[in-house]
């Protein structure tokens, strides 16, 4: 039934949210020179599908997200759903994606135009490139939501970190806020294009300071981070 409601009325209505939208707001950005309103109905579209999909969204201690008007967001990746849910929840985020997901017809130039970034994670020029892109949007005062495993774990368990999320932070000196979500894995298994309808919770973690530190502090602030988050997902397993 999640199935047959997904294919035929979730992802049908929101593909023609994602072409209506384009075609008003793409050519009023060109214009007048300011992502605001196209964000703004992209972050109103995602929050509309998860509610059709049936998803309940939890958020714990959500004003940690906004205790600073910078920061890198960091969230252990169980489950496709987990973008949306994010996206709908937080403040003004671009999000560094890869490289595929901006070849998507309509939606991944519009990403580009809300200042999403794009890597290949398999090319070192590609990595420098969103390095730089990514500090520079910390300090144009945009902050940054990346998954620091850069994949999904088959179980759900929490893979290990990247150090680029890191290395990004240190070098803009904002701080780091870890978020858990759970409840994910099981609404949308990984291969499966149904979402399960049911509740999903976001747990947003004290934010981790970066003021004063070198790269030197990169491989002990990331190990910090990681334990805050095995330990939330410990005390509460999805």
């Amino acid at each position: 039934m999640a199935l047959l409601r997904d294919v035929l009325l979730v992802y049908p209505l929101l593909a023609l949210y994602v072409v209506v939208v384009a075609a008003v707001f793409v050519p009023l950005t060109l214009i007048i020179g300011n992502i605001g309103p196209i964000y703004a109905m992209a972050r109103f579209g995602a929050g509309a599908a998860v509610r059709l999909a049936g998803l309940r969204v939890n958020k714990v201690h959500e004003e940690r997200a906004l205790e600073h008007p910078t920061c890198v967001f960091v969230c252990n990746h169980v489950s496709n759903v987990d973008p949306p849910v994010l996206f709908s929840s937080l403040p003004r985020v671009a999000v560094i994606l890869k490289q595929s997901l901006g070849r998507i017809p309509v939606l991944g130039y519009v990403m580009g135009m809300g200042g999403f970034i794009y890597v290949d994670r398999r090319d070192r020029e590609s990595r420098r490139k969103a390095l730089a892109a990514s500090v520079a949007t910390l300090r144009a005062g945009t902050s940054l939501l990346i998954f620091p495993e850069g994949t999904r774990g088959p179980g759900g368990e929490l893979l290990a970190f990247r150090p680029g999320p890191f290395s990004i932070a240190i070098d803009a000196q904002v701080p780091v806020v870890p978020i858990t979500i759970h409840g994910t894995r099981d609404l949308m298994t990984k291969g499966s294009l149904a979402i399960q309808p049911g509740e999903v919770t976001l747990v947003f973690h004290p934010p981790v300071p970066t003021t004063g530190m070198t790269l030197q502090d990169r491989t002990q602030l990331m190990a910090g981070v990681r334990e805050v988050m095995t330990q939330a997902l410990q005390d509460r397993p999805d």
